[in-house]
């Protein structure tokens, strides 16, 4: 499967190009809201959007306002279940929606629009709008990456309110094709075509059909918005006005939320979540399941390079050393002493239902057969100075020691930090010594023509988090697995780990089958348990706080906790 991965070098250009835009900014249409008996909430967020289109920066605090003011065909409820937004209903097997020719391996979406959905200057939510939406998207010049766009062969218009999406390829995740945390529709008719999907005006000044509008933008303050009187459900929402205000220190949002100034804080950390425990002002609300896996990325390929074949690295290329590295690290320790418990250790990629069904035995925390793997690949201490060294190893030359660098990223904050100095500790006890760089996400993440040290291959070990949104795990596995996605610009492959067997149950995992799915998915498993490519450690629920005087807030992993504002009331 061939999938571009959209390139942070033009994401970084368009950011910078959007910060020039005005600070202050109110879009057409707004309608004011003052009265006595105005229903106000406020949201504290670290930062400003850089826009209402998550496929451009997905930084999260886009996915947030987006889910405010813009719908999609579908979403994602905190359980992983898909549910119409735009769609008259979800298109499957048993209704007709969905059509699949066996022989061909391709197969057909006739998805079907409200027809009681209207932007914000009263013209009708219609199929012209998804198609544009599309040609927007899939411009090979203006456009962006979205999941399952390789497998898309076309989209045609039926009629006002019906399309159809046709696959070149079985594509598993089409409910969320134009739907779910990320993707939403835009107006043909208020967008500008010729900017382009990821710079358009309307990207920072939208059109909404959502429950609520934009009314200001004051850049580095808030954002306000208000009811939208002509949202689709009737009744909602019920609050009349949202303050998105920004406030960059994490102490000084949770002092927010405790003493009642506040009424959302997302995505809090676990000290915060022990903080709030006893607050009659603030509550937390935690995800039913986990998402984000904590884990350890290890670059196959010597530091600087990305082909672990033409270069493998001197310490990582071997499973052994991956292995021994996996049972030297004391996962309940990290979980019981800096996530105060509220982790789940997690070894497998599939963990999460439906396919949680893999009988994968969890990895012993044994130091000793570590250091007795560790002896068995070649790597030893003559000098008894605590650090080993090559004698014999496989890819280093005689004497090498056994040094790397380990790094994490910032914006988690001292839990991470805390976790990423314990597994050192833990390292160094079997003879492996690991120095400690802490760096910003947007560094360790960029594009490498912008020197992003992951996708350059600049780095030995990474810790950080990382998972799927909604119940389909196979771009994920894709991205992050794949032989061709350890090419930098197609992929997250940052093992530089290039497996046939492997590769090829990735590409028989795109199919309808659910049982042929599992089966597949239960194989990788293994292989992955094997290989040890990346260490899985554990996971946390996502975790939002919120005022007490809020009702109905639901923290997902499957969107930003403001996926059902709309049904949200005050006491």
């Amino acid at each position: 499967m061939s999938t571009m991965y959209r390139t942070l070098a033009l994401l970084t250009l368009i950011s910078v190009s959007m910060l020039s835009l005005l600070g202050c900014q109110t879009t057409s249409s707004t309608p004011t809201t003052n009265t006595t008996d105005e229903k106000a909430i406020k949201i504290v967020i670290s930062e400003d959007p850089p826009s209402f289109n998550p496929m451009v920066a997905d930084t999260g605090f886009d996915a947030l306002v987006m889910e405010l003011v813009l719908l999609g065909m579908t979403d994602v409820d905190p359980n992983g279940v898909v549910f119409p937004e735009l769609a008259a209903e979800l298109p499957t097997l048993e209704n007709g929606g969905v059509t699949v020719d066996e022989e061909a391996g391709s197969m057909s979406v006739t998805w079907k629009l409200r027809q009681d959905v209207q932007w914000q200057d009263g013209k009708p939510v219609t199929a012209d709008d998804v198609l544009f939406t599309w040609e927007a998207i899939q411009n090979p010049e203006t456009g962006s990456w979205i999941p399952g766009i390789d497998s898309i062969e076309s989209v045609e218009q039926v009629d006002q309110y019906t399309f159809i999406v046709n696959y070149s390829a079985i594509y598993p995740g089409y409910l969320t094709q134009f739907g779910g945390e990320q993707i939403a529709i835009w107006p043909a008719h208020y967008c500008d075509a010729t900017q382009g999907f990821v710079a358009w005006d309307c990207g920072r000044q939208p059109l909404s059909d959502g429950p609520f509008i934009l009314q200001d933008w004051i850049e580095g303050d808030h954002m306000t918005f208000v009811r939208n009187e002509k949202y689709f459900a009737a009744g909602k929402p019920e609050i009349d006005k949202v303050t998105v205000q920004i406030v960059p220190d994490d102490s000084v949002r949770k002092t927010m939320i405790q003493q009642g100034d506040a009424d959302i804080d997302m995505w809090i950390n676990v000290n915060t979540i022990n903080d709030l425990k006893d607050s009659d002002k603030a509550k937390v609300s935690l995800s039913p399941s986990d998402r984000f896996v904590m884990r350890l990325f290890m670059n196959q390929a010597e530091k600087g390079t990305v082909d672990a074949k033409a270069a493998p690295h001197p310490i990582l290329s071997d499973v052994r050393v991956r292995q021994a590295i996996r049972m030297a690290v004391d996962v309940d320790t990290l979980n019981n002493e800096i996530f105060f418990g509220l982790g789940h250790p997690q070894w497998t990629e599939f963990f999460r239902p439906p396919y949680n069904n893999c009988d994968v035995p969890r990895p012993v925390y044994d130091p000793e057969a570590a250091q007795a793997l560790l002896e068995e690949a070649g790597w030893t201490d003559t000098d008894n100075d605590g650090m080993r060294e090559c004698h014999g190893c496989a890819s280093a030359a005689e004497g090498y020691e056994m040094r790397m660098e380990f790094i994490t990223y910032a914006e988690y904050g001292e839990p991470l930090e805390l976790t990423q100095q314990l597994i050192a500790e833990m390292l160094g006890k079997v003879g492996i010594q690991m120095e400690l760089t802490v760096v910003e996400g947007s560094v360790l993440w960029a594009d490498a023509e912008s020197g992003g040290i992951e996708l350059s291959g600049n780095f030995d070990v990474d810790l950080w988090d990382d998972g799927y949104a909604g119940v389909d795990p196979t771009d994920f596995l894709w991205e992050l697995y794949s032989i061709e996605a350890a090419t930098p610009g197609y992929g997250w492959n940052l093992a530089h780990w290039k497996n046939e067997e492997l590769d090829a149950l990735i590409d028989e995992a795109y199919t309808l089958d659910e049982a042929s799915r599992q089966a597949t998915f239960c194989k990788m498993a293994d292989i992955l348990d094997q290989e040890a490519p990346v260490i899985l450690l554990f996971t946390v629920p996502n975790a939002d706080a919120y005022s007490s005087r809020l009702e109905g807030v639901q923290s997902s992993i499957n969107d930003l906790v403001t996926w059902n504002i709309a049904d949200w009331k005050l006491k």
